[in-house]
């Protein structure tokens, strides 16, 4: 019978200090941080607003706040995704490189992530409609980018 005690005593000590420390924590989410900077790092005119733009829409970030969000566009790539028999480009790919970090976190180096998206749009010979369908593509392409970066950020720190 003292045994039994012994162990749950012991069971008892070993668990108590682990329960103690522990709690639950709510993840963060967007509008816990602070947008402080899109910037845009590529020769591609616009994407530091549209990207901006869509975060603070979609994100409902905060004007203060001890967490500090920073993004940076680092790349920008157009390329011919499919050619027709013929030779002529059928669909064009862009890709989007972002980085992004926090600070203001606990641990002195932060949070800090890159995502990268690709969106695909038809080729023509009409130079209007391919404006339209490239200017589209640009946009969805920074809606991607900024749903992947909230993403990410609703589960830290």
């Amino acid at each position: 019978m003292t045994y039994r005690y012994l162990s749950l005593f012991t069971i008892f000590l070993v668990l108590f200090p682990a329960g103690c420390s522990y709690r639950f924590v709510d993840p963060l989410t967007a509008s816990d941080y602070a947008l402080v900077s899109v910037k845009n790092a590529t020769g591609e005119p616009g994407l530091a607003y549209l990207l901006e733009e869509e975060m603070l829409r979609t994100g409902g970030f905060k004007e203060r706040s001890t967490y500090k969000l920073s993004v940076t566009i680092t790349g920008f790539t157009e390329t011919v995704e499919s050619i027709s028999s013929d030779g002529t480009p059928v669909r064009q790919k862009l890709t989007l490189d972002v980085a992004w970090r926090v600070e203001g976190m606990q641990s002195a180096q932060g949070t800090y992530g890159k995502e990268s998206v690709v969106r695909s749009y038809p080729h023509t010979t009409n130079l209007s409609t391919l404006d339209w369908n490239r200017s589209a593509a640009v946009r969805l392409l920074t809606e991607s980018a900024a749903r992947s970066i909230l993403e990410h950020l609703g589960g830290q720190p």
